[in-house]
């Protein structure tokens, strides 16, 4: 009964300091986040006590709804007689409905009783237990036998608590004309088995057709790598044969090259393209240094020529001036054809190389 009174004192002073007028007359708000129902924002239960005995969970959910919608009523009883403890712990579907439950009902009269209805911060109902999970230190103060009747003690509990859930929910069902009966309970578990093996066989049916179709993906992704390793083993093989081929082309034009060469260099080169105009004397002083021409041969050497000797070698000198002017332009178009050969068996050997790796890689995709 304090308890009651000191909740309706609370209220009371809080009306009074919220909706008190200031100095100009105006009339205060209500804030809800200034009123002290904020600090149970968090909890949506509340505790009513002082209920009648002959009570049910049905009834107190009767009565209490007219707050709000209620999704879970856990009224305690005595486990001897089964009769309720004359309280229990009502939770609304929304947390606001708490506020108004305790600033409406808190001592109400039901059935000649004074009704007691508090928030309540930290309600836990009861949970079942692991029996195999009793701590370590627990475990360790126990004897085997100790141990094994505490096992068998929360298997026990876990079983009253299943049945006290049941019974709950079916009479809040009750209460609420949501009740079955037995053949719907057992129409509804078999509707679930049922259900149940269909969802698991299209779920194998599903998991079946997903790895057939990953089969064949990595199947096909094995035969295009495959088939790219033996595109590209083939057409190295064809690179190779035709650089190869290439390079003897290469070496025979080379020699041919070298041969030409020789033979153009055998030939008397004029010291300048005017060296018919440079005079007779210098030109046949450079042939004796080159210790050949003017009919003189032997070792490379310095030779010193008597004044005869020079006079016929510039004589000599200017009669073969122009033919060799002739023949520098001859050697150079020599040369420039040499180069041209060159360019024509590159682009050969590179057009053999593309063309085999080309049919290397249709007779790989053929023979895939």
């Amino acid at each position: 009964m304090n308890r009651v009174k000191e909740v309706e004192r609370i209220n009371r002073r809080e009306v009074e300091t919220q909706l008190a007028s200031n100095t100009r007359g105006d009339a205060g708000s209500w804030d809800v986040s200034k009123s002290w129902h904020a600090t149970y924002s968090d909890s949506a239960y509340v505790y009513v006590g002082g209920l009648p005995y002959e009570l049910s969970e049905g009834d107190v959910a009767t009565v209490m709804a007219q707050w709000g919608d209620i999704v879970d009523v856990n009224m305690p009883r005595d486990k001897g007689t089964g009769k309720p403890k004359g309280f229990a712990f009502i939770c609304y579907e929304d947390q606001r409905s708490t506020v108004l439950a305790v600033d409406n009902f808190n001592g109400a009269k039901l059935l000649g009783r004074t009704v007691r209805c508090d928030h309540c911060r930290d309600f836990r109902e009861e949970q079942a237990k692991d029996p195999d999970a009793i701590p370590d230190h627990v475990a360790r103060k126990l004897s085997e036998k100790e141990l094994e009747q505490r096992k068998r003690e929360i298997v026990e509990r876990n079983a009253e608590l299943k049945a006290h859930a049941a019974e709950k929910e079916q009479r809040f069902a009750e209460a609420r004309g949501t009740a079955t009966t037995a053949g719907e309970r057992e129409e509804a578990a078999v509707r679930a088995s049922l259900l149940g093996d269909k969802e698991r066989a299209a779920n194998a049916k599903r998991r079946s057709h997903i790895e057939e179709v990953l089969s064949r993906r990595k199947a096909g992704a094995q035969a295009e790598l495959a088939l790219e390793a033996r595109a590209r083993a083939h057409a190295r093989t064809h690179a190779h044969a035709a650089r190869a081929r290439a390079r003897t082309h290469a070496h025979a034009h080379a020699r041919t090259h070298a041969r030409t060469r020789t033979h153009a260099h055998a030939q008397p080169r004029s010291t300048s393209p005017s060296g018919a105009e440079e005079g007779g004397v210098g030109g046949a002083q450079a042939a004796a240094r080159r210790g050949r021409g003017c009919g003189t041969q032997g070792p490379r050497r310095r030779q010193t020529l008597g004044p005869r000797a020079l006079c016929a070698a510039a004589a000599a000198a200017t009669a073969q001036g122009g033919r060799r002017g002739r023949g520098g332009g001859r050697r150079r178009r020599q040369r420039g054809s040499l180069r041209q050969d060159d360019e024509r068996w590159r682009r050969r050997a590179q057009e053999e190389a593309q063309e085999g790796a080309r049919r290397g890689a249709l007779q790989a995709g053929a023979a895939g």
